[in-house]
């Protein structure tokens, strides 16, 4: 949480700032003697990668050299280097020049840099360099830079010097560094770079090997920035520029002579003035030329030994901070700290961290801000050591802005926030127009890394600041308030900045009455009404100590969700929307107790009456738009507070609720008849003897191929059932909602549901069971909540049997057996038919009858009937009149015709206890009437005279044949 606390007090000071920047006594005089101002001799350099495109390199390898220049690049970033790259094979060709570099496109035109694949022409190549790139002003050079070449290779030149290109670079002094890569002859190499050629020329294996390269590589190229006095010769004091850092001690002062010794850097230390004048240097032996040592520098104490630190940001191109302590009035070297990154400038900034105000140094804070980091991309990094006898230890790595120079300065300030702890103050003053970063201490880390910084940004100050930041101070207090103020340096000007009384808020959630009453509830309802009121109280002191006719009010921004733990609350704030769960208001808090009242409302027809409401309220601070308010919250007040509303328990003991579920349930009919759209009920039974039943549920559970229509109560209209559909996640399960919220003690209830079969082809088992149980929140009784029953299964089967052709005709019978149903099954067909009657006697086919048999009956064995399925029976039978001589006798000069009809009958026979069959408008049993016409022609002998007589019998085949099966079936009679 990002807190202020500090004001603008004072804009800007009209003036010119010195670097040189002195806090002494009153009675203390000094004077400073510094050399002669001149120019630094850092300078531009304009820098060349010729990196080779022949065809014996492979993709990866061509890829790796891509990315070896953009690290390059990266690292040196903050130099005041400008780059190019070539590729060279046959031909030539820029990949980017200065001018690409500079509007930062180059690294995108790098990166799509195709392949050549050719020869290998290099002095081509720097002779086009020479024309195209270092020479010409077009391409962003600059004519007064140093030049430098970096050649990367893996191949011997495959052309001349017909140009002399390499006495070129020699006249123009164009420092050239070549890499060979691979099997190369390094002799023909080296003469490609300048001298000394041996420590200009690299050799590397492979091209995995550019990584392990960098560091050597950047270390020259970050040497080429420095040049040597016009002489040649090492300067001493000329251009020391002395005081460009200063600290106080006792009754000297020591300032950072930069430019000294060959820009080595020194520290010396002033005493006196006038005739009594001295000054002592104050050196480190190992530090090298162009290191910049007393750039910075802080004076601290730790028991009873003074510290003295001073930063060479320049020294071994990733910058260093030495330790000097003082004995018997000498300042001797104790230890060093190297920084970890080229070109970071490692201790351009230093402060010591007395943090808990004991007169003892506890960290040592060092700014880095030329630091370079890409993932998250960050600009300067600010290092905090923990101080001991006898090492440092880091202890954190801070940074905030992505290019501004962070930790450009860096101060330790006295308590702000009245936490008893020393705070610190962080410059980025090229972030936008400046940027002021304050960390509250923190006795373990020196600055406290769990809490965002209070950040400043120069246009919330003063429109037209720029690099606000760049110096600090926070050690005074300017108005006599009792509050730590800050001075903080920009370009032309300084800002006071006075600090905040910080006050400390405690927050209490209340609310009446002390339960929800479960009477208000009822489901269905729609409505809502008043469930509770909730009170916010807090209580506001302050943690600094500040005097003077200060308002200390807060403003703050007051958040409260009811049921934040559930995705739908079931309590609101406006009684007309019943989703308004959350409510922001801001309200004015004064030192003292306040409180704040509020109504919360909830629905009739809430399922969970048993978890506690849970309620949130976080608080932040506004600003006021108005007023002399100036407090801030301290960060470390608990800004979210809980509480929970219960809902009335009605039990009856023990204050604890346990309900007694007990469930039976039955079946209303015997049989279960599956067909299609069919229909059963069942009766369920549910008794609650204990206490109150929260959240009561019947899960019933039933096979497949039937569903839920219909359950409710019957025997009371107080108890409600809501069941949804299916549950997702089974088919066969369906659960219902009783009587919520509460399933009230001494409640017995008597529900009926309704059952629909929908699948009625599915394969069913002989018996159907169907299970059913009780649960709820609070139930105790679990044995007896869970009911399994079974039902007989019948099919429900249309068969019927029906004589097809009822034409006159001789004997010739055709049955027709359907299955009109839905499921197939297993038949048998019976037939009964008279044998013999007072003048006809018919003979069936392939079975034989008793002598005296006046009827006979067979059937056909069992066999599958499909359902929708039709099978058919041919019946052919002989028929004879029985006294043949007796008719011609009889009838023997004219024709004789007779009709005679026999009542046959055919019936379906199946298991009557698996199926059974409906109407359908035709039966199982038929009796069909079949009429025989028997013809006796007259006597031709009498008529022609000698006659004879011929009587014709028509003789009928009778033969039953039954539907094909795996093998004939022979029909049987029945006597």
């Amino acid at each position: 949480t990002r807190k202020n606390h500090l004001e603008k007090s004072l804009t800007s000071v009209s003036g010119c700032l010195n670097s040189l920047s002195l806090a002494s006594p009153a009675n203390s005089r000094f004077c400073v003697c510094c050399g002669v101002s001149a120019e630094c001799s850092k300078r531009e350099v304009n820098l060349v990668f010729l990196f080779d495109g022949s065809s014996s390199m492979r993709a990866h390898e061509f890829e790796m050299n891509k990315y070896f220049i953009k690290d390059v690049m990266k690292k040196l970033s903050k130099l005041s280097i400008k780059f190019a790259a070539v590729q060279f094979s046959t031909d030539v060709r820029t990949v980017f020049d200065f001018n690409d570099y500079q509007n930062g496109s180059a690294e995108e035109k790098l990166m799509t840099e195709t392949h050549m694949k050719s020869l290998t022409s290099t002095h081509k190549a720097i002779n086009y360099i020479l024309k195209n790139l270092l020479n010409s002003v077009s391409s962003g050079a600059d004519p007064n830079a140093q030049k430098a070449l970096v050649i990367i290779t893996d191949g011997d030149p495959s052309d001349n010097d017909d140009h002399n290109v390499l006495n070129t670079c020699d006249e123009q002094n164009i420092l050239r560094y070549v890499i060979g890569v691979g099997k190369v002859d390094l002799t023909e190499l080296t003469q490609l770079a300048s001298e000394p050629k041996r420590n200009n020329t690299f050799y590397i294996k492979d091209y995995s090997g550019l990584k392990g390269l960098l560091d050597n590589l950047q270390k020259k190229i970050y040497n080429i920035e420095v040049s040597k006095d016009a002489q040649g010769r090492d300067r001493q004091k000329e251009l020391s520029q002395s005081g460009f850092s200063v600290v106080y001690h006792e009754e000297s002062v020591i300032v950072g002579s930069v430019g000294s010794n060959d820009w080595r850097g020194a520290l010396y230390e002033v005493t006196g003035s006038g005739p009594e004048f001295r000054q002592t240097e104050i050196i480190d032996p190992a530090v090298n030329k162009d290191s910049y040592m007393g750039y910075s520098s802080v004076l601290g104490m730790r028991r009873g030994v003074y510290l003295l630190f001073s930063g060479a940001p320049r020294a071994e191109h990733t910058g260093l901070v030495t330790l000097f302590t003082k004995n018997q009035n000498t300042w001797t070297v104790t230890s060093n700290i190297n920084g970890e990154q080229i070109g970071s400038y490692f201790g351009a900034s230093l402060n010591l961290l007395d943090v808990d105000s004991d007169g003892d140094s506890d960290f040592l804070l060092v700014g880095a801000p030329l630091f370079y980091q890409s993932q998250p991309r960050a600009e300067g990094r600010l290092y905090v050591y923990t101080l001991s006898e006898q090492y440092f230890q880091r202890t954190l790595n801070v940074s905030e802005s992505t290019t501004g120079r962070f930790a450009a300065s860096v101060a330790s300030l006295k308590d702000l926030n009245g936490d008893g702890l020393s705070d610190v103050a962080v410059g980025a003053p090229l972030e936008n127009e400046g940027v002021v970063y304050i960390y509250l201490g923190d006795r373990t880390h020196g600055i406290n890394p769990e809490l965002t910084p209070q950040r400043i940004p120069a246009r919330s100050v003063l429109p037209g600041l720029q690099q606000f930041g760049v110096s600090l101070s926070g050690q005074m207090d300017m108005n006599d308030d009792n509050l730590t103020d800050i001075v903080i340096g920009a370009q032309g000007g300084i800002v006071l900045l006075k600090a905040r009384p910080v006050m400390s808020v405690s927050a209490q959630l209340s609310f009446s009455p002390k339960e929800i009453s479960l009477n208000y509830f009822e489901c269905p309802g729609s409505n809502g009404f008043n469930a509770f009121n909730l009170t916010s109280c807090f209580t506001v002191t302050e943690r600094t100590s500040s005097t003077g006719s200060l308002e200390k009010k807060l403003n703050v921004s007051l958040n409260l969700n009811v049921d934040v733990v559930r995705g739908m609350s079931r309590g609101f704030f406006d009684p007309m929307d019943s989703s308004s769960s959350s409510l922001q208001q801001s309200v004015l808090l004064d030192s003292g107790f306040s409180c704040f009242n509020f109504s919360i409302f909830m629905l009739r027809c809430v399922e969970d009456t048993v978890s506690p409401l849970k309620i949130r309220m976080n608080f932040s601070q506004t600003e006021m738009l108005s007023g002399n308010s100036v407090a801030v919250l301290d960060v470390h007040s608990r800004t979210e507070e809980y509480v929970e509303v219960p809902f009335q328990w009605s039990c009856n003991s023990n204050n604890s609720c346990v309900a007694d579920l007990k469930l039976n349930f039955s079946f209303t009919n015997d049989t279960l008849v599956v067909e299609n759209q069919a229909h059963f009920t069942v009766l369920v039974l549910l008794a609650n003897p204990g206490d109150d039943s929260y959240n009561t549920s019947i899960v019933l559970h039933y096979p497949e191929g039937i569903s839920l229509s219909k359950f409710n109560a019957i025997n009371l209209s107080q108890t409600r059932s809501s069941c949804g559909d299916r549950d997702s996640s089974a088919t066969n399960r369906t659960t219902c909602r009783i009587n919520l919220p509460v399933y009230r003690s001494g409640t017995t209830t008597q529900f009926l549901g309704t059952f629909r079969v929908t699948k009625w082809d599915n394969e069913w088992s002989d018996w159907m069971e169907m299970m059913i149980t009780a649960n709820s929140d609070n139930n105790g009784n679990m044995s007896d909540t869970e009911v399994r029953r079974s039902v007989p299964v019948q099919f429900a089967v249309d068969l019927a049997i029906s004589l097809v052709d009822r034409g006159p005709k001789p004997l010739n019978l055709i049955y027709k057996v359907e299955n009109l149903g839905v499921k197939g099954l297993l038949v048998s067909v019976s037939l009964t038919l008279p044998c013999q009657t007072p003048h006809v006697i018919l003979t069936p086919h392939n079975f034989s009858m008793q002598e005296d048999s006046h009827c006979g009956k067979f059937e056909c064995h069992q066999f599958h009937l499909q359902k929708y399925s039709v099978a058919h029976f041919n019946l052919m039978a002989h028929a004879a009149l029985q006294n043949v001589k007796e008719f011609k006798s009889k009838y023997s000069f004219y024709e004789f015709r007779r009709d005679y009809v026999f009542n046959i009958s055919s019936e379906l026979n199946f298991n009557t206890s698996r199926y059974n069959q409906i109407a359908s408008g035709c039966d199982d049993f038929s009796q069909t009437e079949v009429k025989v016409e028997f013809v006796v022609p007259p006597s031709l002998m009498l008529i022609v005279c000698t006659g004879a007589i011929l009587f014709y019998v028509d003789v009928l085949l009778l033969n039953i044949k039954c539907p094909q099966l795996s093998k004939p079936e022979e029909l049987k009679l029945h006597r």
